[in-house]
């Protein structure tokens, strides 16, 4: 193996659990009862859904402006402080690291708030760059991300890449682009069942990883 992709949330940090419950703690902090609604889509409009049935459920008129300060303000301080990488990620890393294999992030979550965990938990050292989707201006349902970094390492072809993924709909896409996929458990995704189906390795943890199936 000489190149590799991973997702950050799920995939090497644990943080899904907290992005999850992003809504519960705005009410929890600001002091508000828990709602019966507690929608939290993937989508780029969650925010406003949430923030539409708190003030309908609770009578209130937070504005949009002052839960997004809040919620990046919140996020910014997990990361910097709170969210920890997923159990044996670290030492894979290192041993990926060792033995020459070049590497990147590929992520969904914005550089300003993800890069705080990056320097806290010492993983500059084993990555080339991170890709953001905001960035890039393409989500992980589109393979031209994963094509973007794959040329970025220096890889010639999907085939000669491993992209590491938790979530069923990034690997789904990484898989039909032609990447060696290895699936990560999470307990935040509920396709687990599709991810062993389509993923060449599904993994519950890092040492679980069989190098002698990657024969590139």
């Amino acid at each position: 193996m000489k190149y590799a992709i991973f997702d950050f949330d799920g995939t090497l940090a644990d943080s899904m659990i907290m992005w999850r419950s992003v809504g519960k703690s705005f009410l929890s902090q600001q002091g508000y009862p828990p709602l019966k609604f507690t929608k939290q889509s993937s989508n780029d409009t969650w925010e406003h859904d949430f923030l539409a049935e708190v003030n309908k459920q609770l009578g209130l008129d937070i504005t949009y402006e002052y839960f997004f300060n809040w919620f990046s303000e919140y996020v910014k301080e997990q990361y910097s402080n709170v969210i920890p990488l997923k159990d044996t990620a670290y030492n894979f890393l290192e041993t990926l690291y060792n033995n020459g294999v070049k590497m990147c992030i590929c992520s969904s979550t914005h550089r300003e708030m993800m890069q705080p965990a990056i320097e806290r938990l010492n993983l500059s050292r084993f990555f080339e760059f991170t890709c953001h989707c905001n960035e890039f201006g393409k989500e992980k349902n589109d393979s031209s991300i994963f094509i973007h970094c794959m040329e970025k390492l220096g890889a010639c072809s999907p085939a000669e890449v491993c992209v590491f993924e938790d979530a069923f709909y990034a690997a789904n896409t990484a898989r039909n682009a032609g990447f060696y996929t290895v699936g990560i458990y999470d307990s935040t995704e509920h396709k687990i069942d599709q991810m062993k189906e389509i993923c060449h390795q599904y993994i519950n943890n890092y040492t679980q990883f069989d190098f002698d199936k990657v024969n590139f």
